[in-house]
């Protein structure tokens, strides 16, 4: 039987404005086609009013999260949902920041003594204009059209000890990047396993299920065989 794969999606203006029409989630075509072609069953995450129920996550048996230009309440809670029921979770760009800045956050609760949920203390430490996340430049230098891919790529270079080097077999992936922001640094129990030549953080890990990537793997077939593996560990 086929994995049910969780696409989490992106939502860059919600609640921002007062049109009801802006409140909306969106999903690239991108990444339906490499988890279709990979041999699983794409269902989109939909939360309600940028948050979701435990129960809501119960039918899938693994989760891809898209990049996007925020991080709302509901990926922090897929993240916490997929570390405590260790199911299978790929995270790409954003998604990728938004693994790093969970555990961060759980950090932090620790050394607060914080009581309050995960999402509520990520909201408390946003109006103390805590930086998640760092600009960075050179990494966006142009918008992805369907001939360009080439053009918007960058070498990773990529540890032995790690996930990608297993799967790719190589310790260098050309990868397109379209990212503004990057993580500074990551807490003690993510390891970093991938960096472009200019420092930035591009692999972490948590465990063989749990990792994320700042490139855009989604773009290409050829790298069906990331996809295959987060659906494997299903």
């Amino acid at each position: 039987m086929k994995k049910i794969i969780g696409l989490v999606p992106a939502s860059n203006n919600l609640f921002a404005t007062d049109l009801v029409y802006e409140d909306k989630y969106y999903f690239i075509n991108n990444y339906i086609e490499r988890i279709n072609e990979s041999g699983a069953i794409v269902s989109g995450v939909l939360p309600k009013d940028a948050h979701l129920n435990n129960e809501d996550l119960e039918i899938y048996d693994g989760f891809i999260m898209t990049g996007g230009g925020k991080i709302h309440p509901y990926h922090l809670q897929v993240v916490e949902y997929a570390v405590k029921r260790n199911k299978p979770l790929l995270g790409i760009c954003m998604g990728m920041q938004t693994v790093a800045v969970y555990f961060l956050l759980e950090e932090e609760k620790k050394k607060r003594n914080y009581n309050g949920s995960i999402t509520e203390l990520f909201e408390i430490l946003k109006k103390e204009k805590y930086m998640f996340t760092e600009p960075v430049q050179g990494h966006r230098n142009a918008e992805l059209n369907r001939d360009n891919l080439e053009e918007i790529k960058h070498e990773v270079i990529i540890d032995k000890d790690s996930i990608l080097y297993d799967i790719y077999k190589t310790d260098k992936l050309n990868m397109p990047s379209i990212h503004r922001y990057r993580l500074p640094n990551v807490v003690d129990k993510l390891k970093v396993k991938g960096r472009a030549e200019d420092g930035t953080i591009e692999v972490i890990e948590y465990n063989d299920k749990i990792f994320g990537v700042q490139f855009h793997p989604e773009n290409e077939s050829i790298n069906n065989k990331l996809f295959k593996y987060i659906i494997n560990k299903c």
